[in-house]
């Protein structure tokens, strides 16, 4: 059984888009899908529409993301948007330089002081977010879709991998895609679930279990050239939860790579695009659908080139290393280097 598995990253997720674009026009069809996540929305679509056409609809989804900030990335930014709103709509200009208007990341300040009393446990309603969900999807069911569809999300006690395969789609996206400190917690079936990118095991991990001999790994990829570091909570929180899912996926590669063919797609590399930045969507699924294309005229079977991305850190000897090795330099207090001498002046005194 053939598998496509793809996990969350944000406003990264978008090339995986470009990842399903090249596979189904190269008549590449999975028949089990099994996301986390944003990555459960694409997967959900995808498990829908498995054709070009239904790419195209899942690309028409998210472009319209990429025209605007989902969420301010700094002082600058929001002066920014501020600025382009006059003098025609400046409340409105104001209200979204503030992240009001957001529906993935809505900034109440209301909700915020629940947060600093102690009275809530995560930043963001999932209120809005569940509407533009309910919009979007193209399914109720996830049985009604054409292709078998599992949805990742963890137990939000002790991290439990829970596979929903059955039921409404809206809740189960909602508990995939619940980041812990970032969104409420949602029940389903009287269990209560979080982001499936936290549970024990991966989708790759769920993808086996359910039975695939050959899987396609839709890398998402993180933000591995950033100029700076995110200069704001919510993107540095989601900076690091990419980082730590490339390597969760990274070991359980390494755990399942004997038993089964993988064909672990190019991931995007250099990325200088934060995971809260929607503004280069269209760059990404573009470049994401030529990355793969080339690597699928190629040979399939081949590591990618960014293989750091997946775990990959012992390359052979005529590769580059996938990173800068610098050694590490230990500097000695200067309380400790009088106690001992320095060698070069001789010891003691």
């Amino acid at each position: 059984m053939k598998a496509f598995v793809l996990w969350g990253a944000g406003s990264l997720g978008a090339a995986q888009v470009g990842m399903l674009r090249a596979l189904t026009e190269n008549g590449i069809r999975a028949d089990l899908v099994v996301g986390a996540s944003v990555g459960a929305l694409n997967a959900a679509h995808y498990a829908t529409h498995p054709s070009p056409a239904g790419v195209e609809e899942l690309a028409g989804l998210w472009l319209p993301v990429g025209r605007h900030d989902v969420y301010p990335l700094s002082l600058p930014e929001m002066a920014q948007v501020l600025v382009q709103s006059l003098p025609w709509h400046p409340l409105h200009g104001a209200l979204r330089a503030l992240g009001a208007l957001n529906y993935a990341f809505p900034v109440n300040p209301l909700t915020i002081e629940a947060v600093a009393t102690g009275r809530r446990s995560y930043l963001f309603d999932n209120q809005a977010l569940a509407r533009f969900l309910d919009r979007v999807l193209p399914v109720d069911r996830l049985e009604n879709t054409k292709i078998r569809l599992a949805v990742l999300a963890a137990d939000a006690g002790n991290g439990d991998p829970v596979l929903l395969s059955s039921g409404p789609a809206l809740p189960a996206l909602l508990a995939s895609t619940a980041i812990p400190g970032l969104y409420p917690a949602v029940e389903v079936d009287g269990q209560v679930l979080m982001d499936g990118g936290v549970a024990r095991d991966t989708t790759l991990d769920a993808a086996v279990k359910c039975g695939a001999d050959e899987v396609y790994v839709l890398s998402p990829g993180f933000s591995c050239r950033l100029p700076n570091l995110p200069s704001n909570v919510i993107g540095m929180v989601l900076h690091a939860y990419n980082l730590l899912a490339e390597q969760r996926m990274a070991a359980s590669i390494a755990r399942v790579e004997h038993h089964t063919r993988l064909h672990l797609l190019p991931p995007l590399c250099p990325i200088e695009v934060l995971p809260i930045d929607f503004r280069q969507t269209a760059d990404l699924i573009t470049m994401a659908t030529e990355a793969t294309s080339r690597w699928l005229e190629g040979d399939r079977d081949s590591r990618p080139a960014c293989a750091r991305l997946l775990g990959d850190l012992h390359p052979a000897h005529d590769d580059p290393p996938p990173y800068p090795c610098r050694p590490v330099r230990h500097r000695v207090p200067r309380s400790v280097r009088r106690r001992q001498g320095n060698p070069a002046r001789g010891s003691g005194r």
